[in-house]
């Protein structure tokens, strides 16, 4: 049987490869003007020392002082783009324990993480300083994270014995259909078959690949593709802070010699428009090797044909977190003009599903014998894993996405919402007040809830539409005070009153048609977000 394989393992071949080769560009901002002024460069032989110096001191804190054994769950609350978090993450699994990657905001209720953190059975927590407020009644132990410079002579930790079947680390997604958060638990097993995947290319010796953070390390986009970019020996640049401006990667082209982007959708289409106007912004990107975005439809036919004329090298790519990274992926509009998904080199098992015998929409669906089939508590009643994402097949084995089930939608960040959860309970709470409600917002910064007036209600106290989102939004607002920024109803101006009897309805179930709603609403969305318009 082959030893099995993890972030950690990854880590060690890279490291005994390439040792001296920068894994890391590190900004360094000055506190006067906020401007970069150059990156430092850390190599794969020194995050490797990184973390064993971290590893020390967390098992010293964890085991030795607060008598937590290894393989219990840690739970980490990291905003997630510095260098440190990673570093954090990685020492965490190297001290012989299961990283839980908990996703929090900046002044959220603790009730936020309170699910996630119960279910995984967490024993400790680590967290920023900025969470302080939110975890301050937790009841396990927590602590704040810690810089490189802290001391410490204890020894490395052995690591304990593992199974395939064993837990190796716990991500989060944003929210089920009770309003909170729930966990992906990923195995040894699991955690094997990504690293496997990941390593389906050959590493460039030569020139090595420089590619941008991609995101929050929170989330297991980033956390996939810095395994698939320390396997390559590739140069990690990190951001400044979150998501970059496009004078700040036009920069990190320019000096950091950076020659792949991988970034989400909305925020790759306000580069690609800002190089309509600029020739230095358009000859930046153009210079790309590859520009890749995940998590939603790239920007407008109109941003795509001006990216195809002018060789910028757009890749397609279809990925999902309880799937461990990507699934789908095109050859880029340098090589097809239609840019079509196909399978992702080492993913042979998944399947695609017709949703019904009269439909072309075909789901992707993952057999448990696939090797990124997530865990079991995760998978369907017949034992398959169901993504809810839908396409059609358009050449044979080439794909374009054709939207999710209609219970969720991607927010302008790429997060999903919960689009039931919130009708569910609005319905419950104001059911005398309204006859029916829809959630949309696909796309937009925040969802938006459409209702209709009950017949009832306008003869009462909330005769106005004014006072009927008043009240909705009164009754309903505990609830969206436990959900993410991105899922949540904040204010009585995202709720829209329609006349009764308007909401268009399916002729067979009679379920309001919700990308009819949002084709209504367009352009009361569109003044309400008017920096987002789609």
């Amino acid at each position: 049987m082959l030893p099995l394989l993890s972030h950690l393992t990854n880590l060690e071949d890279a490291v005994s490869r390439f040792p001296s080769r920068a894994a890391f560009k590190i900004p360094n901002v000055n506190p006067q003007t906020d401007e970069i002024e150059d990156w430092t460069d850390i190599t794969f032989h020194q995050f490797s020392l990184d973390i064993e110096h971290l590893a020390r001191y967390w098992y010293h804190v964890l085991r030795e002082t607060n008598e937590i054994p290894q393989r219990s769950v840690i739970a980490l609350s990291l905003v997630g783009y510095k260098y440190l978090d990673l570093v954090h993450v990685y020492a965490i699994s190297r001290a012989g324990y299961i990283p839980q990657l908990v996703n929090l905001f900046q002044g959220a209720d603790y009730s936020v993480i309170q699910g996630p953190v119960g279910q995984a059975n967490t024993r400790a927590l680590i967290y920023e300083s900025i969470y302080s407020d939110t975890v301050r009644d937790i009841p396990i132990p927590s602590f704040t994270t810690v810089t490189l410079a802290c001391p410490t002579s204890h020894l490395l930790p052995e690591l304990p014995n593992v199974a395939d079947s064993d837990l190796a680390i716990i991500f989060q997604t944003s929210g089920s259909t009770s309003g909170k958060s729930k966990i992906v638990p990923c195995s040894l097993g699991w955690l094997d078959g990504i690293v496997r995947k990941a390593t389906r290319g050959s590493p460039n010796t030569e020139k090595p690949d420089v590619v941008c953070w991609r995101g929050s390390i929170g989330y297991i986009a980033q956390f996939a593709t810095l395994i698939g970019s320390i396997y390559q020996a590739s140069c990690m640049v990190q951001y400044k802070r979150g998501q970059p401006s496009t004078s700040e990667v036009v920069d990190m082209i320019n000096r950091c010699k950076m020659n792949k982007v991988l970034m989400f959708p909305h925020f790759l289409a306000k580069h690609i428009r800002a190089s309509r106007t600029d020739p230095e912004i358009l000859r930046a990107l153009v210079s790309l090797d590859e520009i890749i975005f995940t998590g939603a439809s790239f920007g407008s036919p109109e941003d795509e044909e001006w990216a195809w004329k002018n060789g910028m090298n757009i890749v397609n790519a279809y990925a999902t977190t309880e799937c461990g990274g990507l699934v789908l992926i095109s050859e880029g509009l340098r090589k097809s003009r239609q840019n079509y998904l196909r399978r992702f080199p080492g993913c042979p098992l998944v399947k695609f599903v017709p949703i019904s015998d009269d439909s072309d929409l075909l789901e992707v669906v993952v057999p448990p014998e696939a090797p990124e089939c997530p865990d079991v508590s995760l998978r369907s009643s017949d034992g398959n894993f169901h993504t809810n994402d839908l396409f059609r097949e358009v050449e044979p084995e080439q794909y374009v996405f054709s939207g999710r089930n209609d219970d969720w939608f991607n927010m302008e960040n790429c997060s999903l919402c919960d689009t039931k959860a919130i009708e569910e309970n609005a319905r419950a709470l104001c059911n005398e007040i309204i006859s029916d409600c829809v959630v949309v917002g696909n796309g937009r910064p925040s969802p938006v809830l459409v209702v209709e007036a009950s017949p009832t209600s306008t003869s009462g106290p909330v005769g106005t539409d004014l006072e009927l989102k008043t009240e909705i939004f009164r009754r309903i607002h505990p609830f969206h005070t436990t959900r993410y920024l991105h899922e949540r109803i904040a204010s009585p101006d995202m709720i829209f009153v329609v006349p009764l009897g308007t909401l268009p309805r399916t002729m067979s179930k009679g379920t309001v048609r919700r990308k009819i709603v949002e084709d209504m609403v367009k352009e009361k969305l569109d003044k309400l977000f008017p920096k987002h318009s789609i």
